[in-house]
C-alpha cells in the first residue's frame, strides 16, 4: 500500500512539474526567465534644462535592449506648438534611441512626449520632459518635413484575393483549417471533461465499460488531433506562411507573439496531449489518490479555451465569465455525448439508470449557468449591435441553435423524470428512446459549436479597435503603369490628429518604398506631414486616430502617393481635401510675398473630389471640389 501511495505521488508530481515548464515556456517572453519592464535611464536635453540654441538631436538611452519589434514615438512641442522632428533611430546595442529635431525649435519652453510600445501594442514605458530654449532660431528657418511613426493595424484586405503571378508559392486560406481544428479541439476538450464529471459524480462504475475506454481515448485523440490542426493553421495565419511551412513546431512558438489567444493555443496543446493520462485510464478520476490531477489537467486544457476570446471592454471580467461558461457548456454537452454514445449504448442494469439521472440533475443548472453567462459575454462584445455587425448576425444564429437544443433537453429531461424516476433497470425500449434524444442533443451541441467557431474568426462590434473611426470620403489611386489601385481614408479631416486607412486592391505584391506626403494649404507655416505605408502585399493598413497624422492648420491640404511595384512608379499621385476647424469651417490663405499681414477667408465645408493626378499640380485648388489643373 506505502509502495502504490508513494508511486502515485511520484507520478503525479512529474506531471505537475512538466506542465509548469511548459506553462513557464509559453508564458515567458522569448522563453526566457520574466524581466522586470524596460525603463529610461536618461534622456538628452535633460528635464528642467536651459539651452542656449536649438537641440539637433534628443537622445534617450534605456537600461534594457529594446526589441526588434518594440516602437517609439516621440513628439516635440514648444510654446503650444508641435515641432518638426524625424524618425526614431536605434543604435547597434538596441540601448540609445536618437530623433532628429528637423528644424530649429523658437525660443521658450518645449516638451518631449514619448511612449515605448511592444510589438503587441501595449505600452512598456512612457514619460514626459520639458527644456528651455534662450534664444531665436537663425534666420530664414522655415518648417520642414516630419515623418511619422504611428503604429498601424494590418487587417486582411476587404475584396478578393487576387491571384498570385506564376511561379510564386501561394501560401492559401488557412481559414477553412482553423476553424475545423479549433472546432475539432473544442469539442474534444468539452466532451473529456463533461465525461468525467459524469463518472465522477453519478457514474463510478463507468470505467469498468470497454466501451467507456474506447470513447475517451477515441476523443482524446480527435482532441489532439484538432489542436495540433488549429496550431498549425494559427501559425500559418499569423506568420503569414503556407500551411506546409507552419507545419515545423518552430512556427508554432511564434504564437508567444500572438497574445493571450495565441499563448492559449500553446498551452491547449501541452494540456490537451497531458489529458491523455486520464483518458487512457479513466478510472484515475475516482480514484482519491489521482482524482485532483485527473481533474486539474482536463480542466487547465477547458480554461484554455476560454482563452480564445479575452479582448473588448471589461477582459478580466470577460474571461472569468468565459471560464464559467465553458465549464457549464463542458457539463452539458460532454455528458450528454456520453450518455447518448455510452451509457444508453444499450439495455443494462440500475447503475446505466443512476447515470442518466444523475446526469439530468446536474446538467439543468449547467444549462443555466451557459445561457447566462453566453448572454453577459453578448453584452460585453456585441452590445446592441447584433444586427449591424457580422459577428452580431451569427450570434443570432447560435441562439436559435441553443433554443432548439434547450428545447430538445427540456423535453428529455421531463421523460427522465417520468419514466425513470422507479426503474431498477435499462430496457432495450428505453435505452432506445432516450438515446434518440441524448443523441439529438448532443447533435445540435455540435451545430452550435461550430457557430461558436465561426464566431471567433469574426470580430465583435466593442472589440474593434478602429470601429468609431471616422474617415471622409476614400481618396482613390488608380495607376495603369505600376498596376497600383488604392483607396485612402482620412478621418475625420480637422485639426488636430487624423486617422488614416490605406487599402490596397492591386497588385497583389511586389509593393516598395509605398509613402504618403500630406502638404498643408500654401501660405501656412505648417510643415509637411510623411508617412510610410507598411504595405508590401494588398491588403489594409490603419492607423488609429489616437496615433494618428498631426493637421495643426486648417484648409485645403494635399495628399501626395509614391510608390514602386514591379511593373512601374507612381510618384507624387496627389488628391486635395479638407481639413477644417473644431466649428466645421476651413480657411483657405493665399500665398504672400510681402510682408504684409495674411489674408484669410472662411469658406463652409465640402468634399473635395480632385481627380486622380500623376504629377503634382501646378496650382493647388482655390477651394475643395475645384478641379486640379492638371487633370
Amino acid at each position: 500500500m506505502i509502495s502504490t501511495t508513494s508511486e502515485a505521488w511520484t507520478t503525479a508530481w512529474r506531471w505537475c512539474l512538466g506542465v509548469l515548464v511548459v506553462c513557464g515556456f509559453v508564458l515567458l517572453p522569448n522563453g526566457a526567465a520574466a524581466q522586470t519592464a524596460n525603463s529610461l535611464q536618461s534622456i538628452d536635453p535633460a528635464d528642467g534644462s536651459s539651452l542656449p540654441v536649438s537641440p539637433t538631436v534628443i537622445t534617450l538611452s534605456f537600461n534594457q535592449e529594446l526589441a526588434d519589434d518594440d516602437a517609439l514615438t516621440l513628439s516635440l512641442a514648444c510654446n503650444n506648438e508641435l515641432q518638426n522632428t524625424g524618425l526614431p533611430e536605434v543604435d547597434p546595442d538596441g540601448l540609445i534611441v536618437t530623433v532628429a529635431v528637423n528644424t530649429p525649435v523658437p525660443r521658450g519652453t518645449c516638451f518631449v512626449s514619448w511612449f515605448l510600445k511592444d510589438g503587441l501594442g501595449t505600452t512598456i514605458t512612457q514619460s514626459t520632459s520639458s527644456f528651455g530654449v534662450t534664444s531665436d532660431p537663425p534666420a530664414g528657418a522655415v518648417p520642414g518635413v516630419t515623418t511619422t511613426t504611428g503604429p498601424f493595424i494590418q487587417v486582411p484586405a476587404v475584396t478578393a484575393s487576387p491571384d498570385t503571378t506564376a511561379g510564386e508559392e501561394n501560401p492559401g486560406s488557412t481559414g477553412g483549417a482553423l476553424w475545423l481544428g479549433r472546432m475539432l479541439s473544442t469539442l474534444g476538450i468539452l466532451v473529456i471533461f463533461g465525461s468525467l464529471t459524469l463518472i465522477s459524480i453519478g457514474w463510478p462504475e463507468g470505467p469498468e465499460y470497454v466501451v467507456t475506454v474506447r470513447f475517451l481515448r477515441a476523443v482524446w485523440l480527435v482532441a489532439l488531433l484538432g489542436t495540433v490542426l488549429y496550431l498549425i493553421a494559427f501559425a500559418a495565419d499569423f506568420g503569414g506562411t503556407s500551411f506546409g511551412a507552419a507545419m515545423s513546431p518552430n512556427a508554432w512558438l511564434d504564437l508567444k507573439d500572438a497574445g493571450w489567444e495565441g499563448r492559449g493555443a500553446l498551452l491547449r496543446l501541452a494540456f490537451v496531449a497531458a489529458s491523455g493520462w486520464v483518458a487512457m485510464r479513466p478510472e484515475r478520476i475516482i480514484d482519491p489518490q489521482s482524482a485532483m490531477l485527473a481533474w486539474g489537467i482536463p480542466g487547465a486544457a477547458l480554461v484554455t479555451v476560454a482563452l480564445s476570446r479575452v479582448s473588448g471592454p471589461a477582459a478580466p471580467i470577460g474571461f472569468l465569465v468565459g471560464v464559467a461558461h465553458v465549464l457549464a457548456v463542458a457539463i452539458w454537452f460532454g455528458g450528454a455525448a456520453l450518455v447518448a454514445r455510452v451509457v444508453l449504448a444499450g439495455p443494462g442494469e440500475e447503475d446505466l439508470v443512476q447515470a442518466t439521472r444523475a446526469f439530468s440533475r446536474v446538467s439543468v443548472p449547467a444549462m443555466l449557468v451557459a445561457a447566462i453567462s453566453g448572454v453577459i459575454q453578448v453584452i460585453r462584445l456585441d452590445g446592441g449591435e447584433l444586427f449591424s455587425s457580422s459577428h452580431g448576425r451569427v450570434v443570432l444564429l447560435k441562439v436559435i441553435a441553443v433554443a432548439a437544443m434547450l428545447a430538445v433537453a427540456l423535453a428529455a429531461r421531463q421523460q427522465v423524470t417520468l419514466r425513470l424516476d422507479r426503474a431498477h433497470e435499462l430496457t432495450v425500449p428505453l435505452a432506445d428512446r432516450f438515446r434518440r434524444a441524448f443523441g439529438a442533443e448532443a447533435a445540435l451541441g455540435v451545430v452550435v459549436l461550430a457557430f461558436s467557431g465561426w464566431m471567433l474568426t469574426l470580430t465583435p462590434a466593442r472589440v474593434d479597435p478602429y470601429a468609431g473611426e471616422v474617415y471622409l470620403p476614400a481618396l482613390a489611386f488608380n495607376d495603369e503603369a505600376s498596376g497600383l489601385e488604392a483607396k485612402v481614408f482620412i478621418g475625420p479631416g480637422t485639426v488636430g490628429l487624423n486617422g488614416l486607412k490605406v487599402e490596397v486592391e492591386q497588385p497583389p505584391d511586389g509593393i516598395t518604398n509605398f509613402t504618403l506626403r500630406f502638404v498643408p494649404p500654401i501660405g501656412s507655416n505648417a510643415f509637411t506631414v510623411q508617412q510610410a505605408i507598411p504595405l508590401t502585399t494588398w491588403g489594409t493598413a490603419i492607423l488609429m486616430t489616437s496615433e494618428g497624422l498631426p493637421f495643426n492648420v486648417p484648409g485645403t491640404w494635399t495628399l501626395e502617393l509614391s510608390a514602386s511595384t514591379s511593373t512601374g512608379v507612381i510618384e507624387n499621385a496627389t488628391y486635395t481635401f479638407a481639413v477644417t476647424d473644431v466649428n466645421g469651417q476651413y480657411v483657405t490663405i493665399p500665398p504672400s510675398n510681402t510682408g504684409a499681414p495674411v489674408q484669410t477667408e472662411v469658406i463652409d465645408q465640402t468634399t473635395t473630389t480632385a481627380p486622380f493626378a500623376t504629377t503634382p499640380p501646378t496650382a493647388p485648388p482655390s477651394a475643395p471640389g475645384a478641379t486640379d489643373p492638371t487633370g
